[in-house]
């Protein structure tokens, strides 16, 4: 059934709505509102009333009716297991029953959910994610009380790698997601996201750096973050210098996350076959001139900005309404519709 991919932070919801005609996949809308602050603190819905407002309005102006949405990674536990092969109901029944051995919620306190890596000599290597259940059901009450039929409830780091990467990549690839108030970073390998993890900083802490070292207001400061980037050149020399320790920081906590799963799959069988081979960049600083170059050379693996429609057109198809730049900031929406596009074409 088509639908929305719909995003919700700490501080917006971001939409996209796909359609396919004829196989052909086009962008018909997408859209970001702001929220009031404090109506959603660290991933929890702390005033119901007004997020389902704004999704109310969502609905009568694009006429969404139904959506897949995304749940806040913070909450969210995932680990991988192996079971002996077993029909999906006897499969849940043995999750179910090592749950509390991997995470610190117990089943019934919990939703969950499994996909298969792979199956060998009769196991099965899965990839579970686990959720709180009464903070999956604050996002599932506020669109079923906008009137929209929330199709699927999915980690925000998983939605964002089906954007941006290839949906059976073996190869583990790093995606960090630089948002406006935070960042992310997760670990995909055959199409799963099978480790997360949380960065203090984000775009707006970039920002402020700036305007505090250069005495400039918050927005003058995000224009010359534009403008200048993190560029180590003379003309950029002062918004570099500001930036420095922030950016510094953002690299040595990717660069430990980096080194905990190389180190802990030269433990497994796979070994150095399924270490980080890139990092890919989303969110709406990952633009950022001169980040990729200075990320590049810190963590010693290659860095690219990421392209949201990798798995819908090439360029050279047709050019989206959206500016490649802001379409970053849209990734895990982009995600999120794809699950109803690749059914339907």
């Amino acid at each position: 059934m088509p639908a929305a991919g719909v995003d919700i932070s700490d501080h917006s919801i971001k939409y996209v709505s796909l359609r396919s005609h004829k196989g052909v996949p086009t962008l018909v809308s997408y859209g970001k509102l702001e929220l009031p602050l404090d109506v959603i603190e660290r991933g929890e819905i702390t005033d119901p009333v007004s997020v389902t407002k704004l999704l109310t309005r969502l609905k009568a102006e694009h006429n969404i009716t139904h959506a897949h949405v995304s749940l806040p990674e913070e909450h969210a536990y995932l680990f991988q297991m192996e079971l002996p092969v077993a029909p999906p109901a006897e499969t849940e029944q043995m999750l179910e029953f090592h749950l509390k051995e991997n995470v610190p919620i117990g089943a019934d306190e919990a939703v969950f959910d499994h996909n298969i890596i792979r199956e060998q000599k009769g196991k099965r290597e899965l990839n579970v994610s686990v959720y709180p259940l009464p903070i999956a059901l604050q996002y599932s009450r506020v669109f079923e009380d906008a009137g929209i039929q929330p199709l699927s409830l999915e980690i925000e780091g998983q939605a964002t790698a089906r954007a941006l990467l290839d949906p059976r990549g073996e190869k583990p690839t790093l995606v960090v997601d630089i948002g406006r108030n935070d960042a992310s970073l997760s670990i995909s390998m055959w199409g799963d996201v099978t480790f997360t993890a949380g960065l203090e900083s984000g775009g707006d802490d970039l920002t402020r750096a700036i305007a505090r070292s250069l005495d400039v207001s918050f927005q003058e400061a995000e224009k010359l973050k534009r403008k200048y980037g993190f560029s180590d050149t003379k003309e950029a020399r002062l918004v570099y210098e500001a930036l420095l320790p922030i950016v510094q920081d953002m690299a040595d906590t990717i660069r430990k996350h980096l080194m905990y799963w190389q180190i802990h799959m030269r433990n497994t069988s796979s070994g150095k076959d399924q270490e980080v081979e890139r990092v890919v960049l989303a969110g709406g600083n990952a633009n950022l001139h001169g980040l990729v170059e200075y990320l590049e050379a810190s963590l010693q693996v290659p860095v690219e900005v990421g392209n949201v429609w990798h798995n819908l057109f090439s360029f050279d198809e047709q050019v989206p309404a959206i500016h490649a730049q802001e379409a970053l900031e849209y990734a895990t929406s982009v995600g999120l519709a794809l699950r109803s596009l690749s059914r339907n074409m």
